[in-house]
């Protein structure tokens, strides 16, 4: 064997365990790295400022004065929809809310600059401890980036109320953050409902789904809700950054039906059924009618491509503890028409691609692919390795039909 071939053995025994163990290192440094410190975030957002620690409660929220401006800062942690979020409130000593200040947070970069571009922050200017804080009632949404808009509020109204019940010792007249369940969560259960009946369907009812199946996926999962999985999504777990249960109940829905279909199923529901974009590389591959044949060779390679790009990105994610800075899919940009970075270049060669070869981004370069299927994959290698472990003894397999039955009888006796 050549000594290229020996090298090339090697580094594909060794690749995977330095890949993984590269992340889990990359995850502890920037767990390390993460950790706040909400004083230095607010004296470079008021460099000109005197400030003066006037109390620190349990729960992430820190009130400062500030000496020269005469008025006090509350700075609130919470839980925003890609990972936590701080902000400064400098409110006056009635508890009237005079600026917002963004100190840090984890939110997808294209959407936060839409909040910055509205003037998102603006409009808590004049509101008191007392007020609701509910979104579309106190606090208009921007459009497209609602889930972000709403985590901003109730990181606010949160402080807030925290404020008018301990400062102010007020009773709390406010109304409270409801359950968010209407006709978006009811729609995408149904969505997954109907994924899974045609997953399993024979007959008719497979017959007609496939062409309902596109339909529902690409105007409900795309266009009307755009809730599309990412890489960004699935690593966000990992990190600990679950979006609140009563404000994000579309995140909690997805998640449940993307994953509970891989750990329950077995099957990768979502990229067969619900993703929206294979559905747009299906017609656009409709449309050319031309369907070149991917070589195994080129399918391994880039299966190993798709493989070294989900790592980078798993990299950049956990270092940076920043989920959206890692989210390379060209989805969202594809019914949103907001992206950032490569997204632009990956959104036309994937459309453009998807002329030529069927599903060309889902079988080359798509990273929740890889990661939904390998979940699968190892759910099946866990069983195996589970019911080989339960299988009867050498004794027993060894035995005839009747031998089996007479040491059955035995052991029961």
């Amino acid at each position: 064997m050549a000594v290229p071939e020996k090298l090339k053995a090697v580094w594909g025994r060794l690749a995977f365990p330095l890949a993984f163990t590269s992340l889990v290192v990359a995850f502890v440094i920037g767990q390390i790295a993460a950790l706040p410190d909400f004083r230095a975030l607010l004296q470079q957002r008021l460099p000109d400022s005197t400030l003066t620690l006037v109390t620190e409660a349990e729960g992430g929220q820190i009130v400062f004065r500030d000496e020269s401006a005469g008025n006090y800062v509350i700075i609130s942690a919470a839980e925003g929809y890609g990972g936590p979020l701080a902000v400064g409130i400098r409110a006056s000593g009635e508890g009237e809310i005079a600026e917002i200040l963004d100190l840090d947070n984890k939110e997808t970069p294209s959407f936060f600059n839409k909040l910055l571009k509205e003037r998102f922050f603006e409009q808590f200017a004049g509101k008191t401890v007392s007020d609701d804080y509910l979104l579309d009632e106190d606090i208009d949404a921007v459009s497209g980036a609602t889930v972000s808009s709403r985590a901003y509020t109730a990181a606010v109204g949160e402080a807030m109320h925290i404020a008018a019940t301990e400062h102010f010792k007020l009773q709390p007249t406010w109304k409270q953050d409801e359950l968010l369940f209407g006709y978006k969560e009811m729609g995408l259960i149904g969505v997954f409902v109907l994924a899974f009946v045609v997953s399993y369907a024979r007959g008719p009812v497979a017959k007609y789904g496939k062409f309902v199946m596109p339909v529902v996926a690409l105007a409900f999962v795309g266009v009307y809700t755009n809730t599309s999985v990412s890489i960004a999504q699935l690593a966000g777990i990992l990190l600990g950054y679950i979006p609140d249960f009563r404000q994000h109940l579309m995140w909690w829905i997805m998640m449940a039906g993307v994953i509970g279909s891989v750990v329950i199923l077995g099957r990768n529901i979502y990229c067969g059924q619900v993703c929206p974009f294979q559905y747009v590389q299906r017609g656009l591959n409709k449309i050319s009618n031309v369907n070149l044949a991917v070589r195994p060779g080129i399918q391994k390679s880039a299966r190993t491509v798709v493989g070294w790009m989900t790592w980078t990105s798993l990299m950049l994610i956990f270092l940076s503890a920043h989920p959206g800075l890692g989210s390379y899919e060209p989805f969202a940009m594809m019914f949103s028409l907001t992206g950032a970075g490569v997204q632009w270049y990956l959104l036309p060669l994937s459309l453009v691609g998807s002329f030529f070869i069927l599903n060309f981004w889902c079988r080359l370069f798509c990273p929740v692919g890889l990661v939904l299927n390998e979940g699968v994959r190892f759910r099946k290698s866990l069983l195996q390795r589970i019911t080989s472990r339960v299988r009867p003894s050498p004794e027993v397999e060894a035995a005839s039909p009747n031998d089996k039955g007479d040491l059955w009888r035995k052991d029961e006796s």
